[in-house]
């Protein structure tokens, strides 16, 4: 209420307490959004002419056991000099607050570096306009990985040798209502427990998110070593930092990312050359997120914000109606019920978004960020599509994701409905892909995930019920939901993800030497022009990340792999449960209690 009364009576800020790495972030997390045949070519007319490469260069500069110093800009970007020492953004400054003491950031809208990215996005029309004209990189100074696969777009790994120390991981977010779907389904209601601590405490995820995230996440973590090793040439431990980011569904992914990157650091081969160039600190940079996790993982993630081991800024504009989903149910954003920590982490800013006569963005008006709660707006999905003046409006498909239309726009799958990954490396004009079959990559091929992905989508199944992972359908607070359909089979959503534990850094590399050029217009093709999936794994695998079965052997069952799509009408093994009878008349009697128990709730 205090809070409330205050932004009623108060002047608005021109930025408010908006660090430039908040800037930087949403720009990476708006090029997530491109395809192949614009990735490269935006970033490296943007990272360079329009963000100087003083910029990089002082983000670079940054050691990844003092990650706080990002967000110290009058120092990172030497702003407390005159222009006759050196500071070429003499002019171009802002203090907040407005005093003498105040802390001194670099003006960027003044500078016209959003009005030029949204120009090299397509956002809108117009000539660029360089107030600082920066240098473009060198050729070979820039290359990225993309990772693809029919479940979900494409994350980017991304190497600059003018920032050898940094590397970037970028998620991309909501772009259609298929992707949408990962967390506005039924079974989004509560946290699904993904994993089973020896203590057992159970860490419980908005699921459909988490397994995107994870699915794949050894392929991830192989590209971001194979760039820094071999690309940027690191050899010091602990010495490249990662920037990981996203909006939207990006956010969350980012987020979840993040926290299990904690866990990765502490498990071998990870600790271990060659992966032990990438430093054990993160930052995260998420814009417009979802809710992604349960309570206490979210207090637990802020612990590792208090500790400093994760940098994280959760950005939102004010009116974006998906920070605030799913309900809280359950669910919690990481630092955000602790009013000092949300101060820290927290930016709330204006939407500027300006629709008539045409898309435009109103850049001489108050940004306003805050970073404690303001007062209540009313939902607006558009706010979704304007982050810190950058554009999405062309990246997020809100009229389709609104009237609930897929577009599929992912890696096609196999004739016989597996996934497929497709992994892109770019540098220059030169594009090279593999692609191969996840279940390849799993340690226990299951070829279940169109099946599952069927049942996510049928919101008007006939039948839907309800039960815990714990095999006690009145259980509202536990995890994992069944969803039955007509037929006498039940879908588990929850459990174990089926990672991509066969993914070594000898399949990858065999991936690498085993890519083929793309020829002809389209850099991103959705399946081999050959029609041949690589399959170079062996039986060497890597640890389970999602949850570290060396540590939990017994009490966590691989529960995606085995369950989804099983004819398991007689009975149902839950995580950490007991077996239940499933009889037809049991599952109409259940299905109208939890009915009854979610009308209550």
């Amino acid at each position: 209420m205090f809070n409330t009364l205050r932004n009623f009576s108060r002047k608005a800020d021109r930025y408010g307490d908006l660090h430039f790495l908040s800037f930087y972030g949403a720009v990476l997390s708006r090029f997530a959004y491109l395809n192949d045949n614009n990735f490269y070519k935006n970033y490296v007319t943007v990272m360079g002419p329009i963000i100087q490469p003083q910029i990089l260069e002082a983000i670079n500069s940054v050691k990844s056991d003092n990650l706080e110093s990002l967000l110290d800009d009058e120092t990172l970007y030497g702003l407390n000099k005159t222009k006759e020492e050196g500071n070429i953004f003499a002019d171009y400054q802002y203090k907040y607050p407005d005093t003498k003491e105040g802390k001194q950031f670099i003006d960027f809208v003044r500078l016209q570096m959003p009005q030029n990215i949204n120009i090299t996005n397509n956002e809108v029309t117009g000539e660029k306009k360089m107030v600082i004209q920066g240098a473009s990189p060198e050729n070979g100074s820039v290359r990225y990985i993309s990772i693809g696969w029919s479940n979900y777009g494409e994350v980017y790994v991304v190497a600059d040798k003018r920032m050898p120390n940094t590397i970037l991981l970028l998620f991309r977010g909501t772009y259609s209502a298929k992707t949408a779907a990962a967390y506005s389904k039924p079974t989004s209601i509560t946290p699904l427990t993904a994993c089973k601590l020896p203590n057992g405490e159970k860490e419980k995820f908005l699921y459909g998110i988490f397994k995107i995230t994870t699915e794949m996440i050894h392929t991830i973590i192989e590209a971001l070593r194979f760039l820094a090793w071999d690309f940027l040439g690191a050899r010091e431990p602990n010495s490249v930092k990662i920037i990981t980011t996203g909006h939207s569904l990006g956010g969350a992914m980012c987020t979840d990312f993040s926290y299990l990157w904690m866990k990765v650091k502490k498990i071998d081969p990870y600790t271990t050359e060659p992966y032990n160039v990438l430093a054990d600190n993160i930052v995260c940079l998420s814009y417009g997120s979802p809710r992604c996790m349960s309570s206490s993982v979210a207090k637990k993630f802020c612990q590792f914000v208090e500790q400093k081991k994760i940098l994280y800024l959760r950005v939102t504009t004010r009116g974006d109606p998906v920070p605030a989903l799913p309900p809280k149910m359950g669910y919690q954003h990481p630092c955000s019920e602790e009013p000092e920590m949300r101060k820290m982490v927290s930016e709330d800013c204006n939407n500027l978004l300006s629709a008539r006569p045409k898309i435009n963005v109103k850049y001489d008006k108050d940004l306003d960020c805050q970073n404690y709660k303001t007062r209540a707006f009313v939902p607006n999905p558009i706010a979704h599509t304007i982050y810190l003046d950058i554009l999405f409006t062309n990246a997020v498909d809100i009229l389709n994701f609104l009237k609930g239309i897929g577009l599929s726009k992912e890696v096609l799958r196999s004739p016989d409905g597996s996934t497929v990954c497709r992994i892109i490396m770019g540098e220059n004009n030169n594009y090279s892909a593999v692609f191969f079959d996840v279940n390849n990559a799993r340690q226990v091929p299951n070829n279940l995930d169109k099946k599952e992905e069927t049942v996510l989508s049928e919101e008007k199944s006939p039948e839907i019920e309800l039960t815990s992972t714990t095999g006690t359908a009145s259980d509202e607070k536990t995890g994992g939901f069944l969803k039955t359909l007509s037929t006498p089979k039940t879908f588990k959503i929850g459990g174990n993800v089926a990672e991509d534990i066969r993914m070594t850094a000898v399949a990858f590399n065999k991936c690498i030497i085993n890519m083929k050029r793309i020829t002809g217009d389209n850099f991103c093709p959705q399946k081999p022009a050959d029609g041949i999936l690589f399959d170079g794994f062996d039986d060497k695998v890597m640890p389970q990340l999602s949850c570290d079965t060396s540590l939990n052997t017994e009490t966590i069952s691989d529960t995606t792999s085995d369950t989804i799509g099983r004819d398991t009408s007689s009975t149902t093994t839950g995580t950490g449960g007991k077996k239940t009878l499933k009889r037809r008349k049991h599952r109409k009697h259940n299905k109208k209690s939890i009915k009854r128990k979610m009308r209550r709730r």
